[in-house]
């Protein structure tokens, strides 16, 4: 009976086989002289088990041959693995691709059923939990760990099968994309970390597609207190602050019109609650294919900002506080005047440029101390000895270094000072400051009262 049914299905497939443009159930009928309903069911049969193909014309289905590759050869040739299992999930074939991957012989897979296939270099278990033979197409992706050696991923497709008997298979097709999984996992792995990297740096980070926001991290909304969706619909001008406005704008448009130099600028903004910032902005961009990118980062230098302004003032304070005192002030750093206040010019006839320039034994030092000692009026010290009490002059000691001494002013007249010197360390460098007293008119009085006393002293014998 079943050679017969066989038979009757081989007639209909070699009919077919003649007739290439397809044929229709009646006309089928007719050439082998069957009933059309028998025919009918014959070739529900062969359109399951995928050896006839039917097409609709109107009512008409018209059936003919299929173009099929054969599975041995599907199985021969490809490079995928391909298992073929039955209803029972017993193993029907397989190639060799997937028997090399087990490492197992092809006499020790067929006829058994695949859920006591076992493999000493590979674990199957996620493929074994993958199969079913009561279900349609579906795909999964499973990874084999294999023994000694890194993982192997495939994308795993499950196929209904009908086998030429009218019996149901499924066929297990699976394409190995380890290589591919490892670089999106790669690529998503650096993607973690630039993320992780740009969302807790310090500096603020825009990253521009063609002109438009792809990225900002956490710390620019910090800093603007604007979220992310805020700062990509705003014009990146809209929170600088007036007085910084026009000078942003231009460097903007200079970098614009030469995107291939980076740039930089410094501008206060004003944050979403209104709060001042003052910002350092570097801007750079880089152009891959047809894509523009432009990576702008901001640093919050505010408080930067707010400590120089705090020590111009204190320096201010200061130079107020120095021109308006009654001594002359020389500051020495490195054997070099670098201050002079307002005072000095007046005892000295110099300015503070020139006495820059001049240094301390271009002004007070001068080489006609010993004449001036020697002609009667009150002595200063010489230089060497002015050097060696600078030497033993301890930082922040309380005990300040003392001298008197003759200097020439500019216009050649002679003032006698009484000069005393502290110093003090910041760091590697030592300061010192010298404070200078005009007692020219007093150690005048002082020898006239002297010369007085002598010339009574005379009379007096």
């Amino acid at each position: 009976m079943m050679q017969d049914y066989q038979q009757e299905l081989l007639a209909i497939k070699d009919l077919l086989k003649k007739n290439l443009n397809g044929m229709s159930v009646t006309d089928i009928s007719k050439a082998l002289n069957k009933n059309k309903n028998t025919v009918g069911r014959y070739l529900d049969v062969l359109l399951i088990s995928g050896q006839v193909a039917m097409r609709t014309y109107g009512m008409a289905k018209v059936y003919t041959l299929s173009q099929r590759v054969p599975l041995s050869a599907m199985l021969s040739y490809s490079k995928e693995l391909i298992m073929v299992l039955d209803n029972e999930s017993r193993i029907i074939d397989i190639n060799d691709n997937f028997l090399k991957l087990l490492h197992l012989p092809r006499e020790d897979t067929l006829g058994k059923n695949i859920s006591f296939l076992k493999s000493a270099e590979v674990d199957v278990r996620e493929l074994l939990d993958t199969i079913t033979t009561d279900s349609g197409d579906h795909e999964t992706t499973i990874t084999f760990p294999i023994k000694d050696k890194e993982e192997r991923i495939f994308h795993q497709k499950c196929v209904p099968t009908v086998f030429d008997d009218g019996r149901k298979g499924i066929t297990l097709i699976l394409e190995d994309v380890t290589e591919h999984i490892l670089a999106e996992r790669e690529i998503r792995e650096s993607e973690e970390r630039f993320r992780m990297m740009a969302d807790n740096i310090q500096d603020g980070l825009f990253i521009m597609e063609n002109g438009k926001t792809i990225y900002a991290n956490n710390r620019i909304t910090e800093i603007s207190g604007y979220s992310h969706e805020e700062m990509g619909a705003m014009n990146p001008l809209a929170i600088v602050a007036p007085e910084s406005y026009e000078s942003a704008a231009q460097q903007i448009l200079d970098f614009q019109a030469h995107p291939e130099k980076p740039g930089d600028l410094q501008m206060w903004i004003i944050r979403k609650d209104g709060e001042r910032r003052f910002v350092y902005v570097r801007i750079s961009s880089v152009q891959h294919l047809n894509t523009f990118y432009n990576f702008i980062i901001y640093t919050d230098i505010t408080n930067l900002k707010n400590q120089e302004a705090r020590i111009i003032e204190s320096e201010q304070r200061f130079r107020m506080m120095a021109d308006n005192i009654q001594d002359g002030l020389i500051i020495l750093e490195n054997d070099k005047i670098v201050f002079s206040n307002r005072r000095i010019k007046e005892i000295t006839g110099y300015s503070a440029e020139e006495m820059a320039e001049m240094g301390l034994h271009g002004t007070l030092l001068t080489d006609d101390l010993q004449v001036l000692s020697d002609s009667g009026l009150f002595p200063g010290t010489d230089k060497s000895r002015i050097e060696e009490i600078f030497k033993n002059v301890q930082p922040d000691s309380a005990t300040p270094g003392e001298f008197k001494i003759w200097v020439k002013r500019k216009d050649g007249n002679h003032r006698y000072l009484h000069a005393k010197i502290t110093a003090a360390k910041h760091g590697d460098m030592t300061s010192f400051y010298v404070t200078l007293s005009d007692i020219t008119d007093f150690a005048e009085r002082e020898k006239e009262m002297r010369q007085r006393i002598n010339a009574l002293q005379d009379l007096l014998h």
